[in-house]
């Protein structure tokens, strides 16, 4: 949090002699007071060095995706989760999504629903090597503002930085951080709404208003990209639907003089281009410039700074909610300017399914990791809907629908491991988990780490994924490695 002191001046009309007033001089002091500052003020910081990685030393940032997390998982001696969390453990800082909420669910007094976990997760996850987490996704007020305070609060009582959730925007926005034997961490965290963002969106504070609070928000505009054909079609289907029958009064007029290229037909916006039946994201300036002078700010003030960012919009039309694979322009876009102005690794989460990785001028892009863990199941508990009976035909209530709509790919995830030294990355390594589709459902969403089979499928879709961003992932037995380019090795850009 950052603290800011706003000094006023008043000034007032006194009938005083003007002689009888000491002459004032730059910062408020007093010629008769003798201290006149001395010489020419100090130059400007270099931001080429303020905005490098200032580790030196060794150092590695184990990530993952989503922690849909809600009972205590550290003490299980299954030998592929302990596999699993070993990696984080063994990391300088290990990061995640923590989505969803927990409370002390017997005395918590808002509304008990959706993604809620007990307690006693937020140490846990503390003893599985979690040192910092995002905040900011679409299930903070599953159960309201009570929700994410407590959440928050959890955390904070754990020892683990968090941001992108706060009393009002300010705070929400901030960067927050975290002091190492390695130096000091940065972390800004943000979401893209999937509907309304005033929901969820904390607000700033305006005077002596106090600002809502909730998450970090970036809004957005989706156009829908159309061929010029089409395009003229729906000019002629809004400019029909926009006349009025006769009689009519105070009719709405259309703009004199439209885009060329976009047009917008009942707050749906679309507009010309190569590619039909995808679409395209422009991010709100506002926020935007908002995030990145936080990631500036916040770098100038750590030695390594990460952003990471909870998004489930694709660009493909046709494409099925839940198996977004693609990554949108906007976050190509964003994970670059976060880059360019501070961060040493972007970390993105929410699509459900894994994406490709980038190498962009040295610093590693995640732009989708996955479910680490998947407890989605059990939110239907808080509402009894499990306990129905099935025999009635309540397909509710049936355990063998647990996880209906999902597929395999859902559980399937990775940890990826960044490997710096002497100011660069170096490596990244990739660590297949699997959440066990085909087991159980009381070990359902519960990572391990992959078996082969199920990790040389994970590493050869997620090596497809990132051809496209120039990046090879040499996969070596179950890891998938990515050598980056000027340690003598190739790979990246």
């Amino acid at each position: 949090m950052v603290w800011q002191q706003v000094t006023r001046l008043r000034v007032l009309a006194v009938p005083v002699a003007v002689a009888a007033l000491p002459v004032l001089v730059g910062r408020g002091q007093s010629i008769q007071s003798g201290q006149v500052p001395v010489g020419p003020p100090s130059p400007a910081r270099d931001a080429t060095r303020e905005l490098a990685l200032k580790v030196t030393a060794p150092f590695t940032l184990a990530s993952v995706g989503d922690v849909m997390i809600r009972r205590p998982a550290s003490m299980l001696d299954d030998p592929g989760f302990q596999s699993a969390i070993r990696i984080l453990r063994d990391a300088d800082i290990g990061i995640g999504n923590m989505e969803g909420n927990l409370s002390d669910i017997p005395y918590f007094e808002g509304p008990l629903r959706g993604m809620m976990g007990v307690r006693d997760v937020a140490a846990d996850l503390k003893k599985m090597g979690f040192r910092m987490m995002n905040r900011a996704n679409n299930h903070d007020f599953d159960s309201d503002r009570e929700g994410m305070q407590a959440t928050d609060k959890l955390l904070d009582e754990a020892g683990i930085v968090h941001a992108g959730t706060g009393k009002n925007l300010e705070d929400a926005r901030a960067p927050v951080f975290l002091d190492t034997p390695k130096g000091r961490i940065g972390l800004v965290a943000m979401h893209t709404p999937n509907g309304d963002p005033q929901r969820q969106a904390a607000s700033a504070q305006v005077g002596n208003t106090g600002g809502r609070p909730g998450i970090n928000a970036l809004r957005y505009t989706i156009y829908h990209v159309v061929t010029q054909e089409q395009f003229d079609a729906i000019k002629k289907i809004r400019a029909a639907a926009f006349t009025a029958p006769p009689g009519t009064t105070n009719a709405t007029k259309l703009p004199d003089a439209d885009p060329k290229d976009r047009v917008e037909l009942f707050d749906t916006w679309y507009k010309v281009g190569k590619a039909a039946g995808t679409k395209s994201f422009e991010m709100n300036k506002e926020d935007l410039t908002g995030i990145l002078r936080s990631v500036r700010d916040g770098k100038f003030f750590s030695n390594f700074m990460i952003v990471t960012i909870h998004a489930h919009q694709g660009p493909i039309e046709a494409q099925e909610w839940l198996f977004e694979d693609q990554t949108p322009d906007f976050l190509i876009d964003l994970a670059h300017q976060a880059i360019d102005n501070g961060a040493d690794a972007f970390v993105g989460h929410g699509p459900h399914v894994l994406r490709g990785v980038e190498i962009y001028k040295g610093k590693p892009i995640f732009y989708g990791l996955g479910e680490f863990f998947r407890e989605w199941h059990y939110d239907g508990m808080l509402s009894g809907a499990f306990w129905a009976n099935p025999s009635a035909g309540d397909e509710r209530s049936d355990p063998a629908r647990v996880s209906s709509g999902y597929r395999a790919v859902n559980y399937e995830s990775m940890i990826a491991v960044s490997r710096y030294d002497k100011g660069r990355l170096v490596e990244v390594r990739l660590y297949p988990t699997d959440g066990r589709f085909d087991g159980p459902a009381s070990d359902l969403g519960i990572p391990r780490s992959a078996p082969p089979e199920i990790a040389q499928r994970i590493l050869t879709r997620v090596a497809s994924l990132s051809k496209a961003f120039g990046t090879t992932v040499a996969v070596e037995g179950n890891v998938g490695v990515i050598r980056v380019a000027g340690t003598g090795l190739e790979s990246g850009r």
